[in-house]
């Protein structure tokens, strides 16, 4: 599977500057289905054609979000700072706060029409969306259709304080478009301060808003008449309301040297880059329509590459391994782990080569080992 590509010069990185700094920079939102996303999709599709690769747009529908103000007052006119969840809807209600640290007291309360404030240990982590396609956790399950059935006005998410996983802090609970219980999310020490007006009634207002919107992944080709393909992707999109650098920026300015670097290949292999749209959404969306319509071509995938997180400033780049024969794997870590600043990294999932490991394609995800090392406790990927 030996692929010659021509050594990466000055103007190379000149060209990830520039690609980066219009991801980042020029294009302020990346989020599925926003006006940014487009646009970012669109410049992506432009630059590989520029490289003369045959493009595909694979449409779908999405939801964007727009998060509006949140506010939460008491009678006495004492605020507290809360944020939207993520995709959650709007809400204006005054009605009582009910406080819940567990299931079983969820489960045992009278919350109907009640502002239902989590805290303590069943607000110690985010929730999985409730449909998500890839995996499930029961547990979390059970507390989805508790909050689904307590007929609560909206619910407050007051987030421990090691809850962020990634992200700033506080994290949002609750990031779902399928989840149609209105919700805001606060820090444990703004919880701490609300705990005392439990039973008094407070005033909840969310501006939060749904979009229905479209948005599309974009496939590259070159020698697509080949039986077998390479599938080497990056996701495009990013959360609402950061740049999105490293997640994922990085990532597609690779693809994008990769599509100047492979311009003249014309080996055995097709090659397709895929800019997959979703991994940082709810509902993967883009990544589900990808499946939907490859499908019945997995099979045939040699090799997928998954792009994700690369070039922090600090650390070495990390290759870890899944499902790779034994002399695609020797060949990889001669290629690879014998460069500089280059380690092998652990079997993470929380990535697009996941949906090939789970059809039983060989692949290859490449990240920063800072980030890996550091996931539970660092707040810039997002």
């Amino acid at each position: 599977m030996n692929i010659d590509i021509t050594p990466v010069t000055n103007t190379d990185l000149d060209d990830a500057v520039r690609i980066l700094k219009q991801l980042s920079i020029g294009i302020s939102d990346r989020s599925v289905a926003s006006d940014g996303n487009r646009a970012a999709t669109a410049y992506f599709e432009a630059e590989l054609q520029k490289h003369g690769w045959t493009t595909k747009q694979q449409l779908f529908d999405a939801i964007d979000w727009n998060d509006g103000k949140a506010t939460l007052r008491a009678g006495d006119g004492t605020e507290f700072e809360v944020l939207s969840s993520p995709y959650a809807d709007g809400v204006e209600a005054t009605s009582a706060l009910i406080a819940v640290r567990t299931l079983d007291e969820l489960e045992k309360a009278d919350t109907s029409n009640a502002l239902v404030l989590l805290h303590g240990d069943i607000a110690r982590e985010p929730l999985m969306p409730k449909n998500f396609p890839f995996f499930r956790v029961e547990e979390q399950q059970r507390l989805i259709a508790a909050l689904e059935n307590s007929g609560a006005a909206a619910i407050i998410c007051a987030m421990v304080s090691n809850s962020s996983a990634g992200g700033a802090y506080p994290a949002p609970m609750i990031e779902d478009g399928d989840f149609d219980v209105p919700s805001v999310f606060m820090t444990q020490e703004e919880g701490a301060r609300l705990l005392p007006f439990a039973g008094r009634q407070l005033t909840l207002v969310s501006e939060g808003r749904r979009i229905p919107g479209r948005a599309a992944n974009i496939i590259g080709q070159i020698n697509a008449g080949a039986e077998r393909r390479i599938v080497i992707t990056a996701h495009i999109d990013a959360k609402k309301n950061v740049p999105g650098a490293l997640d994922n920026g990085t990532g597609v300015t690779t693809l994008l040297l990769l599509s100047k670097l492979l311009a003249d290949y014309r080996g055995s292999f097709c090659i397709e880059l895929v800019a997959l749209n979703g991994e940082d959404h709810y509902a993967v969306p883009g990544q589900l329509a990808y499946m939907a319509t490859k499908r019945d071509t997995f099979d045939r995938i040699a090799l997928n590459i998954n792009i994700d997180g690369v070039g922090y400033v600090e650390g070495d780049t990390a290759y870890s391994f899944f499902g790779l024969p034994e002399d695609m794997k020797a060949v990889a870590q001669t290629e690879l782990l014998d460069t500089p600043d280059a380690c092998e990294g652990i079997q993470w999932p929380q990535g697009d080569h996941s949906m090939f490991v789970q059809s039983g394609c060989p692949a290859l995800a490449v990240t920063s080992h800072w980030l890996l090392e550091n996931m539970a406790t660092q707040a810039i990927t997002h």
